[in-house]
């Protein structure tokens, strides 16, 4: 009997996504996709086509990770059938939901733009699908090599189809700069514009305007909670009456309808300060409630009655944030090889419940956990943000969880083969934009995977645009090794002057064609150096000097100038890096002093 393979697309998926001014934007726009994408695969399923990946799906889950790409079995009628039907009911479901939000919100809209909001919705969704015919179960490997680069080739043609419903000489969406904004004109200052934080400049799309009025504000934790969620944790142990001040006035703000509270929705470290914690930065409190309609001296009254008790206790937090991305490392591989073994469907059915398994793990490690925030867990993709002090931490859990997944899934494949879990930390301010968070993440995800994969990479640039970057391998032990480099910061023992002067010395020694020909002098002459400097006792440093592998340098490994250059400059990096990290953990003003 001939059977059929069908595999489907739905997109966009980074672009659409990352298009986000707010945190309910970014999380909303994955939330879209998965729900489109499971409606796909519900119709598909309602025409008895057999679920391999994802292998299960859940209608009642309200947030719902499903990925992007589906692959089924069709053993009665036509996969072409059940493609379109596929495609039909996430369009529709798109549309419906689209213009049920445009309709909901009169006072945000233009009564003109319906035509123009309903063809928005309509042209978002790209939609592709291959299949291949296959008779017996030994030839399943080759049908999805062939439905795979079928897809891949289709993938490559685009239809272009021309907007008709544009009006032209109005604003464009300030999400994608592409779509003509479906919002009214006129005043913006109260009721919904100001609940969905809609600025006076910002336009919007339907597809943009879906994305910021889908859900309640309260349930999306904004940024600069999450950077400052150890923050508020000291300030609640240690300054529980201050906090709990600052707590209320807020809610008193809210009853005025200028703040929103934040829902912690099974993020119990939200209830510290269940509001925007950028109120909590000196000089950003003033700009924050103005820009919420409340008066300069109210504003002004606010932060030195409420906010300057906290911060003449506590040090001032450290606003940055950490933007987790994980990938798996050799997926495909894996799908290849489970594809020819024995009953090939069934064994991809069961890695796709190992990988719906560790989504549902990742949330709680980063939510429960972790004081973090999932934005999408779609197989063995992650993103997410999470605190600072959190990171490290978050990161390794997040690798034991998909390698104990993998080991489940794949008990007969070698370890050195097995899929693993490659995860960037893009570090940056939490008041930046969330388009350049997401960047930093992305390429510390990229740095991560390397040429070997099986990496821990962060990336992190300072308010002042500097960056700072350092991979290491996960059988390397990077955290406990970045863990190290934070202990010695914090005991002051290893002093900026001291990383700053052995980065000095590597980059005023000779170029390497000047020391070719006496390589092995020069490579002890800086080796020496640094060892000198190192040892060296400052003033008002506690203990004694260190040695190269205290400080987490292995000069004698290095057996050529470029080596030590190289490796001298990535140490130097991981030391800013653990700066950075020992900078983020919160101390109390009585406590604060040692690294220097």
């Amino acid at each position: 009997m001939t059977s059929h393979l069908l595999v489907m697309s739905l997109g966009p998926v980074q672009d659409f996504i990352a298009q986000a001014r707010r945190t309910r934007d970014l999380w909303f726009g994955s939330y879209v996709l998965s729900v489109l994408t499971r409606e796909a695969a519900l119709a598909a399923r309602a025409l008895r086509a057999e679920l391999i990946i994802p292998a299960h799906l859940d209608e009642t889950d309200t947030a719902p990770n499903v990925p992007n790409k589906l692959l089924m079995l069709v053993r009665e009628g036509e996969p072409r059938t059940v493609a379109r039907a596929a495609r039909d009911a996430a369009r529709t479901h798109l549309r419906e939901w689209g213009m049920d939000v445009w309709k909901k919100h009169p006072q945000l809209v233009d009564p003109g733009t319906q035509e123009t909001a309903r063809e928005q919705l309509d042209t978002l969704l790209e939609f592709h699908a291959a299949w291949c015919a296959f008779s017996t179960e030994a030839d399943y490997p080759e049908a999805l090599r062939r439905a795979e680069e079928a897809l891949a080739a289709r993938k490559r043609l685009r239809a272009f189809m021309p907007w008709t419903h544009q009006r032209g000489g109005v604003h464009k969406s300030s999400l994608d700069g592409a779509r003509e904004s479906v919002l009214g004109m006129g005043e913006r200052k109260e009721g919904k514009w100001r609940r969905f934080r809609i600025g006076r400049r910002e336009q919007l799309d339907a597809l943009g305007l879906l994305k910021r009025t889908g859900g309640e504000p309260g349930q999306f934790v904004p940024v600069p909670t999450i950077g400052l969620a150890a923050y508020t944790a000291l300030a609640k142990r240690l300054q529980a009456p201050a906090l709990e001040a600052l707590t209320q006035e807020c809610e008193s703000l809210r009853k005025q309808d200028v703040l929103t509270r934040v829902h912690p929705d099974g993020k119990e470290w939200v209830r510290d300060f269940p509001f925007d914690a950028q109120l909590l930065l000196p000089g950003r409190w003033l700009t924050h409630l103005e820009e919420q309609g409340v008066a300069r001296e109210r504003a002004a009254h606010f932060g030195k009655t409420f906010v300057r008790p906290l911060l003449r206790a506590l040090e001032e937090p450290y606003p940055y944030v950490a933007c987790l991305v994980a990938d798996g490392d050799r997926m495909g591989e894996a799908l290849r090889a489970l594809a020819l073994a024995p009953r090939g469907p069934e064994a991809h059915q069961t890695l796709s419940r190992a990988l719906s398994g560790f989504a549902a793990e990742a949330r709680r490690i980063l939510e429960r956990e972790h004081r973090g925030v999932l934005v999408y867990a779609g197989g063995d993709d992650v993103l997410g943000f999470v605190c600072l002090p959190d990171a490290l931490s978050c990161a390794a859990r997040l690798y034991q969880a998909f390698a104990r997944a993998m080991e489940e899934a794949l008990p007969n494949t070698e370890e050195g083969t097995r899929p693993t879990l490659s995860v960037g930390l893009g570090i940056g301010h939490v008041l930046e934009s969330l388009g350049d968070l997401l960047d930093l993440g992305r390429r510390a995800e990229g740095l991560a995977k390397g040429e070997d994969r099986d990496g821990l990479a962060l990336l992190a640039r300072l308010h002042s645009s500097r960056e700072h970057s350092w991979r290491g391998r996960w059988p390397d032990h990077p955290v406990e090794t970045l863990g190290a480099a934070v202990t010695l910061r914090e005991e002051g023992r290893l002093p900026l002057t001291k990383i700053r002067e052995v980065r000095t010395l590597a980059r005023r020694m000779p170029s390497r064609e000047a020391v070719l020909e006496d390589e092995a002098r020069w490579l002890q002459v800086l080796s020496n150096e640094i060892r000198r400097v190192l040892a060296r006792v400052e003033l008002g440093a506690p203990g004694a000097g260190l040695t190269p592998s205290d400080a987490g340098l292995r000069l004698e490994e290095q057996r050529t100038w470029r080596a030590l250059h190289t490796h001298v400059e990535a140490w130097a990096e991981h030391m800013a890096l653990a700066e950075m990290l020992a900078r983020a953990k919160p101390r109390s003003r009585k406590a604060a002093g040692g690294a220097s």
